[in-house]
């Protein structure tokens, strides 16, 4: 069994979905917390990333989209790597920033939560099986 096969076998679609969420989440902060940021920028319109759309995409079906890969470990095949950022034709309302970044920020909590309980699962499995 080869180095990729294990690793893959180890970490499943779950650790996968975990980790494309928290990247996800962590990209949309940044925008969001932009946004929140040239709140009285005149001109500047609110962004956002559609996070549960992308999500979708990146389990629905593989990817279309054909990236370079330097080595093979890379990056996994069935993520769309790109991230579409949507622009709202309005200005910034502060409210709802603050809104979908608070709502972020516990997705991203659940995320890193879910994570931990899968890693403790993993540990927890390691140690019994040695026994």
């Amino acid at each position: 069994m080869n180095k990729l096969s294990f690793s893959r076998q180890l970490f499943d679609r779950t650790v996968n979905f975990l980790e494309r969420s928290l990247d996800l989440s962590t990209s949309r902060h940044k925008v969001l917390s932009n946004n929140i940021a040239n709140a009285e920028t005149p001109q500047y319109t609110s962004k956002d990333i559609p996070f549960q759309a992308i999500l979708r995409r990146s389990f629905g079906q593989v990817s279309n989209i054909n990236l370079k890969k330097t080595h093979s470990d890379h990056l996994s095949e069935f993520f769309e790597r790109e991230i579409s950022v949507d622009s709202s034709p309005e200005g910034v309302n502060i409210d709802q920033e603050m809104s979908k970044l608070a709502q972020n920020n516990l997705n991203f909590q659940a995320g890193v939560q879910a994570l931990l309980k899968k890693l403790e699962a993993l540990k927890v499995t390691i140690i019994e099986g040695g026994k």
